[in-house]
C-alpha cells in the first residue's frame, strides 16, 4: 500500500483486497482522498472512501468483485462496493445540471410553465425510487411547510389515507403536528412494524412513555434488521438504556446474526464505559469475532465481552 497514507493503514486493514487494489490504482494515478467515514451508506461496521476525483482507473461497471451504482445524489455519486454492501469507495457528485436558458424559452415563444403547487410537490415526493430509499431522502418537508393552510389540510388527507408505513409517513406526520397526525403517530407507536415504531421515538419522543420507549426498543433490538429500523434503534439505545435495553442487547450479541451481533456487541461495551464511542475503531478486531455464526466461537467472544464489562453470563449461556 505504497500510496495509501500510514494514518489510513490500520483503519483499512479491513477493506476487501478488490476495493484496496482500486484505491491504491486511484492514488497512483493522482486522485486523493477527501474523506474517510463509517457512516451512511456504509454501516458503522463498515466503511468508505470519498475520492476528489472521478475513478479513472477502471470501468465504471460492475466486475471483478466490486459492485458499481452511478448516483444523482448531492453528497457522491458513483459508488464501487463489496457484495455485502459494508465497504464503499466514493466518488464525488456529478456537477449541478445547468440552469434553464430563460432567453432561450423566451426567444422561442415557449411558455414558462408555472410551478407546482404544494400539494402536487409533495405528492411527487412521494414516489420513492430506488435512489430515494437508498439515499435516504424523505418526503419534500419544504413544500409542507410552505403550504397554505387548505393544502396542509390536502396533505394530512394524503398521508392518513395511505398509512403509516415508513418513516417517511411518520416524519412528515410529525411535521404536520395535527390532532389526527399525533393519533395516527400513536398508532403507528403501537404497531408491530420497528422502523415505525423507531422513527415515532426519533421524531415524535413526547408521545411515549418511558415504559412504551422501552418496549419499542427492546423489540426492534430483537426483530430490526439493518434498513428497518435497527440503526435506529441502536442510536436510541445509545441514549436510553434501562436494564431491559441492556438485556435484549447480550442476548442479540449471543443469538443474532454476525452483522447484528457486532454492533450490539461493539454498543455494550461503550454503555458500560470500555469504548469511547459507540463503535470503538480500536477495538474492532475484537467486536468482529462475532461476526460469525459458529456458536462455540460465538459463546467465547460472548464470555470474554462480559468479563470486560465485569458482568456474569448467567442467564445467557449454561454452567
Amino acid at each position: 500500500m505504497t500510496h495509501i497514507p500510514k494514518e489510513l493503514s490500520g483503519r483499512l486493514s479491513g477493506f476487501p483486497r478488490e476495493l484496496l487494489a482500486l484505491l491504491e490504482a486511484e492514488l497512483a494515478a493522482g486522485n486523493g482522498i477527501v474523506e474517510v467515514a463509517s457512516c451512511f451508506p456504509a454501516p458503522p461496521a463498515g466503511l468508505y472512501v470519498k475520492l476528489a476525483r472521478p475513478v479513472t482507473t477502471r470501468p465504471r461497471r460492475s466486475g471483478g468483485g466490486i459492485s458499481f451504482l452511478d448516483r444523482r445524489s448531492s453528497l457522491y455519486s458513483g459508488e464501487f462496493c463489496d457484495e455485502r454492501r459494508f465497504h464503499f469507495i466514493l466518488e464525488p457528485p456529478h456537477p449541478p445540471e445547468p440552469e434553464p436558458d430563460m432567453d432561450a424559452i423566451r426567444a422561442g415563444r415557449m411558455p414558462v410553465p408555472p410551478p407546482p403547487d404544494a400539494v402536487a410537490r409533495f405528492l411527487s415526493s412521494m414516489a420513492i425510487d430506488y435512489e430515494r430509499w437508498h439515499d435516504g431522502i424523505g418526503y419534500d418537508l419544504e413544500a409542507l411547510r410552505n403550504a397554505s393552510a387548505e393544502e396542509r389540510s390536502r396533505i394530512e388527507e394524503i398521508l392518513l389515507g395511505r398509512g403509516v408505513t415508513g418513516w417517511r409517513d411518520v416524519e412528515a406526520l410529525a411535521a404536520l403536528g395535527t390532532p389526527r397526525a399525533r393519533a395516527a403517530l400513536r398508532q403507528g407507536l403501537a404497531s408491530g412494524d420497528p422502523e415505525v415504531r423507531m422513527a415515532v421515538l426519533s421524531h415524535a419522543p413526547e408521545l411515549a412513555s418511558d415504559g412504551e420507549r422501552t418496549a419499542a426498543l427492546v423489540a426492534a433490538l430483537r426483530d430490526a434488521e439493518f434498513y428497518g429500523g435497527l440503526t435506529q434503534a441502536l442510536e436510541e439505545a445509545e441514549a436510553h438504556h434501562p436494564p431491559e435495553v441492556v438485556d435484549a442487547l447480550l442476548r442479540g450479541a449471543l443469538a443474532r446474526s454476525g452483522e447484528v451481533a457486532v454492533h450490539f456487541a461493539a454498543m455494550l461495551a461503550y454503555l458500560h464505559g470500555q469504548a469511547k464511542e459507540p463503535f470503538d475503531w480500536a477495538q474492532r478486531p475484537f467486536f468482529l469475532r462475532f461476526h460469525t455464526e459458529e456458536r462455540r466461537e460465538r459463546e467465547e467472544a460472548f464470555r470474554e465481552l462480559c468479563a470486560r464489562l465485569g458482568i456474569g453470563t448467567s442467564g445467557y449461556l449454561p454452567g
